[in-house]
């Protein structure tokens, strides 16, 4: 292992697949100091306004599938938004710290922090451990990192879980150890991401084409071995393990999952030009300079990825297929294109990003292409770092609308919630603030009283659900306030009349 050269040198001889020379044991070991600094920083930037600003998605996840009782929580499927395995972490959380936004969020904080050592590790099987800690650092500092780590839902377990799953399968098949803790370990860690978020399953599938393209069309006298079907063993288990999880809610799963997104809403989230878009701009959100950082980090990253491609296509393959199967698959369901549905893949982007920026060091500087390239991997860190701030805004700002209208209202005002401002408000905040779902019940509320105040989120969702009342809203009432969050299309609307 090369462990001290950066880019294309780390890889310096294209080798055969089953016995890549970049695995080498010494290429395993992270720095003693680097990482562990490396863990201890994202801890603290992860825990820091832990508690602030709570979205839908997590507010429903807490009433529904937290605050139950645990047999209530296993034994329920009844929506795409229960993510099994982390309802059951989160419960335990707020039973042990007490109900809050802090307790129900920090399974996440802790599942993003441990996917920042496992993409230390998963790197330095396919690189040099400069590389590997370059990516490690970039995802300490990284927005989006920070972001989902304060997100209580099961995606950043979906990360940590891909990264060893890919990094187990690798030393399976690259033959380093033939041990069947390793394929018990592969079941394990995907037989329990299943259970965080049934999408890994297409983890899964991916992992199973990759490795059945390689064991089936091995070069003619490359012998097989035992560890060519070992993987077998892994893909069953994490299989077995999965029918097990869900057993308790087997008959539900499949309506469940066949179920119309977000109650039928059929238009732009479905779009892949959409999906596209809002992938750009979450990306530009991430990064310092807007659209012009964009564009140098999409030819950093073209370069990296021609990098790993011409030295080892069955690594690139390795880190593509699963992102590549689940996006056929939502587009096949007619699901929703959401972009966190890839985040899991956010630890092979940032390889491919660092191994980029050590190509082009070695274009421009040869003689001190190492050095080079650390320094602007240093500097891309740096200005990572001065987005992670947004990260700490509040998500959905429900408990800033509410204040308002409170403060804002007169005596005898009326306030009604809509759509997906009910269950923050009077579920989980408790308000007696009533729901109306059409433009006769809240015209009957106006007659009643002085002055309403209408309180709406999401209003593309509202606009297909009911398009009446979004309609009648828009012509009769007046934005009071415009509460902004980190959630696209999120900003709660405080409407008036």
């Amino acid at each position: 292992g090369r462990t001290g050269q950066s880019g294309d040198q780390g890889l310096a001889q294209p080798v055969p697949f089953w016995m890549p020379n970049q695995l080498s044991v010494h290429n395993l070991l992270p720095q003693k100091v680097v990482l562990p600094a490396l863990l201890v920083v994202a801890a603290i930037l992860r825990l820091k306004d832990l508690g602030d600003g709570m979205w839908f998605d997590e507010i429903s996840t807490l009433v529904q599938y937290v605050r139950p009782p645990l047999s209530h929580i296993l034994t329920t499927f009844d929506s795409k938004n229960q993510h099994l395995l982390y309802s059951v972490l989160a419960h335990g959380s707020v039973r042990m710290f007490g109900e809050s936004a802090w307790a129900l969020r920090l399974p996440a904080a802790i599942l993003g922090v441990a996917s920042i050592g496992a993409l230390a590790w998963f790197g330095g099987l396919i690189t040099s451990r400069r590389e590997a800690l370059a990516a490690s650092a970039l995802l300490t500092f990284s927005y989006h990192h920070v972001w989902f780590s304060q997100n209580a839902r099961g995606y950043t377990g979906l990360l940590l879980a891909a990264l060893v799953a890919s990094g187990i399968l690798l030393k399976i098949t690259a033959r380093i150890t033939w041990s069947w803790r390793l394929a018990i370990g592969y079941g394990l860690t995907m037989g329990l991401a299943v259970y965080m978020h049934i999408t890994a399953g297409l983890i899964v599938i991916g992992h199973i084409i990759w490795w059945g393209s390689r064991a089936l069309l091995l070069r003619r006298g490359e012998p097989r071995s035992g560890a060519t079907w070992l993987p077998l063993a892994g893909f069953a288990l994490a299989v077995l393990l999965s029918l097990v999880f869900y057993a308790p809610v087997l008959p539900k799963l499949l309506p469940t999952l066949l179920m119309p997104d977000m109650g039928g809403v059929t238009g732009a989230w479905k779009n892949p030009v959409w999906f596209a878009a809002e992938t750009v701009r979450s990306l530009g959100r991430g990064l310092p300079g807007g659209w012009l950082t964009l564009g140098i980090a999409s030819l950093v990253t073209i370069l990296g990825f021609a990098s790993y491609a011409r030295r080892n296509q069955a690594i690139v393959w390795l880190m593509l297929l699963p992102g590549i199967v689940t996006g056929i698959a939502m587009l096949a369901s007619g699901q929703n294109l959401w972009p966190r549905f890839f985040f899991f893949a956010a630890g092979f982007g940032a390889l491919i990003v660092v191994r980029g920026l050590f190509i082009a060091a070695e274009h421009i500087w040869p003689a001190r292409a190492a050095t080079l390239g650390t320094v602007v991997a240093v500097l891309l860190v740096i200005a990572s770092a001065t987005t992670v701030p947004l990260a700490w805004r509040p998500k959905q700002d429900y408990l800033g609308a509410r204040a308002f209208v409170e403060r804002s209202r007169g005596q005898g005002d009326a306030i009604v919630t809509t759509d997906m401002t009910d269950l923050p408000f009077r579920q989980y905040q408790r308000l007696d603030w009533p729901v109306v779902t059409d433009s006769q019940a809240l015209a009957a509320i106006e007659t009643a009283h002085g002055r309403t105040w209408v309180l709406v989120t999401f209003p593309v969702r509202l606009a297909s659900v009911q398009p009446g009342l979004w309609n009648y809203i828009r012509r009769h009432y007046a934005k009071a306030a415009i509460f902004d969050g980190t959630i696209a299309g999120g900003e709660i609307l405080v409407m008036t009349r």
